[in-house]
């Protein structure tokens, strides 16, 4: 594949998810999505099912400003907080960008989209598999991630996804600066 690359399988991501369940206040969602089904943990503990928790998130000098053009971002309080996927980018990707995590009730789509805007045009983009099993497309190729897959994918083509799992999933994106790799 070119336009999807598998960087990592088989990662930790249960110190993550512990810690989506610590804070569910900072999902900008509703506690359950309407019809979703959720996942039991190896504990019985029901897994997070809620919408969007950014981390850091682009900013515009002016309302005229479209933020997929700016170059500024900014850290959300909830980055402070979501210490062990803040700890996985220090670790694996120093100087990161915009990310958050997202999630996709159970048979949803996210239709094929490019991201648009002079920032995209100089970024990586990337997801952490932490809940969940979807196939991720992009361009002519799909790719089937589980928990725990770190991949990255062009997002400069025409990319989307659907959940193909039994729970809601829950990734996490991520940019990073091609000439900051």
């Amino acid at each position: 594949m070119n336009n999807i690359r598998i960087i990592k399988t088989g990662i930790n991501v249960s110190k993550i998810l512990a810690q989506l369940k610590e804070y569910p206040e900072d999902w900008n969602a509703v506690s359950k999505m309407e019809g979703a089904k959720s996942c039991v943990d190896e504990h019985g503990f029901p897994e997070v099912d809620a919408g969007v928790l950014q981390l850091i998130v682009g900013k515009i000098k002016s309302v005229d400003e479209y933020v997929g053009d700016s170059e500024l971002s900014v850290p959300t309080p909830a980055y402070y907080k979501h210490t062990h996927v803040v700890n996985f980018l220090k670790r694996h990707f120093p100087k990161h960008d915009r990310c958050g995590f997202l999630s996709l009730p159970v048979g949803g789509t996210v239709g094929k989209h490019i991201d648009i805007g002079s920032y995209y045009q100089t970024r990586d983009r990337y997801h952490l598999a932490i809940q969940g099993k979807y196939e991720y497309s992009v361009g002519d190729e799909s790719y089937v991630v589980e928990p725990g897959t770190l991949l990255w994918f062009n997002n400069k083509l025409e990319h989307g996804t659907k959940n193909v799992g039994d729970c809601v999933r829950i990734t996490f994106v991520f940019d990073v600066s091609q000439s900051k790799r």
